[in-house]
């Protein structure tokens, strides 16, 4: 029988924010090792620290001040590594005493330090254990993970089949992770659309779904067996096709009877936006809605991808609203900081927002490798393409291009908090 190690990093970044996020594709993996035969361990360094957590069920992550990496010593703000400390991972790797695989998963491009961290000591524990990294960064930027991160195996793309997601009983791992107060659950891959800033189409561009009634099964076997009542959609376009499918899934979950509540970090998108998917909403007891809007200028949504347009908005919120849903209930996310966008014109589209009766979320922009924007910003010369995927992080890439943002920036966050509490 294998022994295999599931590792979920730290997150080295200037902020951090746990949004019921868990390693989902690592523990798939971990599930398809098990109907192998397989014996399966976690160690996430994520779990177990989060501080004392907000009316949704979210919270902020334990952090400790760490030096920034060369690259980034001109900005002036403290650097963490967020999760576990050293010596907390170093002894629970060391409760392992034979591990024949090790799989290190790693979000965000920006976050790589904290994967490489982990392999790091992860080698010295283990000298003789091949070490598979996999994620959104070694697929988004591949050539630089086999470089740095001193992985045996660095995998580009989906580990596993497709066939895996839609398969009916077959669920991650949760059974795995210590906190499973809320966890992250999917009805759909892919997107049927092309927004320029947007990676989504590099991890399957086809939008697929899975059966509905499989999906409530899945939710049910959580609540069942961990009685977990909270879960967060990580759908890219989870309203899409909608009388296929997540309709079909809430009217399952009303008729449960079941009191379970629902996120949507990810953004919906506001053309989908119905009377009755609204009411939907509102009986299965969905909670902080968040809508993708980026801009109210029409000509750039048109040229960005053209998902959602201004009256798609207002027709949205309208119909949430006579639902029931209130102002603190409706979030509408707008990018600050592209280089197709106007500062001062973000402020016009905060105003809109909460003309609207919710409330602006601010979105900081960064260009991620393979995308639309990034290439242009390549053509144009403003980057370069083999940057260091430290400077993708949206926190700071603006930052590190206008010196003008940081003000900038700063006038609209309290402008759009004060506005967001009338």
């Amino acid at each position: 029988m294998k022994k295999i190690l599931l590792v979920n990093p730290w997150i080295y970044d200037f902020s951090a924010y746990d949004f019921g996020i868990k390693p989902v594709g690592l523990l798939r993996i971990g599930q398809f090792l098990r109907t192998k035969g397989a014996r399966v361990n976690l160690v996430d360094c994520l779990e177990g620290c989060a501080r004392r957590k907000d009316e949704y069920g979210f919270s902020k992550i334990r952090k400790e001040k760490v030096e920034k990496p060369d690259i980034l010593k001109n900005i002036e703000r403290p650097y963490f590594r967020y999760g576990i400390s050293i010596p907390e991972f170093m002894e629970k790797i060391s409760a392992f005493s034979e591990i024949d695989e090790i799989y290190v998963a790693s979000g965000m491009t920006y976050w790589y330090p904290g994967a490489h961290m982990a392999i790091r000591l992860l080698k010295e524990r283990f000298k003789n254990t091949p070490v598979i990294l996999g994620g959104i960064y070694p697929t988004i930027c591949h050539k630089h993970a086999r470089l740095t991160s001193n992985a045996d195996i660095v995998w580009k793309g989906s580990f596993l089949d497709k066939e895996c997601f839609y398969q009916s009983g077959f669920y991650p791992a949760y059974d795995l992770l210590e906190d499973k107060e809320i966890l992250p659950i999917q009805l759909t891959t892919g997107c049927p659309f092309r927004c320029t800033y947007c990676a989504s189409r590099m991890f399957g561009a086809k939008f697929e779904m899975k059966d509905p009634v499989n999906l409530f099964e899945e939710v049910m076997y959580y609540y069942r067996n961990f009685r977990t009542k909270a879960f967060v959609f990580y759908d890219d376009a989870l309203l899409y096709k909608s009388s296929e499918g997540i309709k079909r899934f809430l009217r399952l979950v009303i008729a449960s009877g079941v009191q379970f509540t629902f996120h949507t970090p990810n953004g919906l998108h506001a053309r989908f936006i119905d009377e009755e998917i609204a009411e939907l909403f509102r009986k299965a007891n969905f909670r902080d809605m968040r809508i993708s809007l980026e801009t109210s200028d029409e000509t750039l949504q048109d040229f960005t991808g053209g998902k959602a347009n201004n009256n798609d908005l207002k027709l949205a919120l309208r119909n949430l609203k006579e639902a029931g849903f209130a102002k603190n209930d409706l979030g509408v996310y707008i990018l600050m900081g592209a280089m197709w966008l106007d500062m001062e014109k973000t402020m016009d589209d905060i105003i809109f927002i909460n003309s609207l009766g919710a409330k602006a979320v601010l979105a900081s922009y960064s260009p991620i490798p393979g995308t639309v924007d990034f290439k242009a910003l390549v053509k144009n010369k403003i980057i370069k393409e083999d940057i260091d995927p430290l400077w993708h992080n949206k926190t700071i890439f603006s930052e590190l291009l206008m010196p003008s943002y940081i003000q900038k920036a700063r006038e609209i966050r309290r402008f759009t908090s004060n506005l967001n509490k009338t």
